[in-house]
């Protein structure tokens, strides 16, 4: 994935090992892309840097004296500032998991990691800069205002339409790409699969993704049969559409993520 433009990545890494410091600029750096790295080796000193200047990226680690990662995580969090943050450690405790969930932390990185989990780490930070075009398909109108509310609050940059039938989404691809399209299962005159089928000759590089309160295995296989990537159940949440998102685009999952229900075939 190509970053959208010639600005610098910006990025913190705070950690009171010199050498992980070190590891991860390099990694950074080998992936070729344009950074602005700061080195730090305390939460206090990490915490100065944020509130002066900001940041795209921050990798912390957990065990830093002065301030903790999770501490350091909070501060970001009460700042409301946008950087997408990594938390490093050789462990883990289920309570640092739940703050540093509850503070906006993207990720954790489990010591020792490697180059490609840097790698990948870039690519998802630049996969949500990207802007995606979104059909939303759905008889009711109330549940496509439901539907925009929720994709709204996704991790990436969905620019939301919608159709209230199967038929008007047919018009609306032939004259606009969409990268995503969500429709419902159930709909009149034509149900999602069939719009699915429909859509198939229109679209290329178009992933559709079913939305249902009903799962089985016959409903599976029809799904893939037309291609649909996936089904999100009704009710679903912006981390059930993020889980999604980053099957359909390729990235990895982040070890916050909650793992949703996709097709054997994807």
């Amino acid at each position: 994935m190509d970053w959208p433009n010639d600005k610098n990545i910006k990025v913190i890494i705070a950690d009171d090992s010199v050498t992980v410091c070190k590891f991860v600029a390099r990694a950074l750096e080998a992936t070729g892309r344009k950074f602005d790295i700061t080195l730090t080796h305390n939460g206090q000193d990490t915490v100065q840097h944020l509130t002066k200047s900001a940041y795209d990226i921050a990798f912390l680690d957990i065990n830093m004296p002065q301030l903790s990662g999770v501490e350091v995580m909070a501060a970001i969090h009460v700042m409301g500032a946008k950087t997408f943050a990594i938390s490093m450690s050789d462990r883990l405790s289920e309570s640092a998991e739940e703050k540093l969930k509850s503070f906006g932390a993207y990720d954790f990185l489990s010591k020792p990691f490697n180059n490609g989990q840097v790698r990948q780490v870039i690519e998802t930070y630049e996969a949500i800069q990207l802007e995606y075009q979104v059909l939303v398909v759905d008889d009711s109108a109330t549940v496509r205002r439901i539907v925009r509310k929720v994709l709204d609050k996704s991790i990436f940059d969905l620019k939301i339409e919608e159709a209230e039938d199967g038929e008007t989404a047919v018009k609306m691809v032939r004259d606009k790409p969409y990268r995503i399209i969500f429709t419902d299962f159930n709909m009149p005159n034509m149900n999602g699969i069939e719009l699915a089928e429909k859509l198939a000759a229109y679209t290329r590089g178009t992933d559709v993704i079913l939305m249902s309160t009903e799962m089985n295995e016959t409903l599976d296989k029809a799904a893939e049969r037309v291609g649909a990537r996936a089904f999100l159940r009704k009710p679903f949440y912006p981390a059930d559409v993020d889980s999604i998102l980053h099957h359909v685009f390729g990235l990895r999952h982040s070890h916050f993520s909650k793992q949703v229900r996709v097709f054997a075939m994807t």
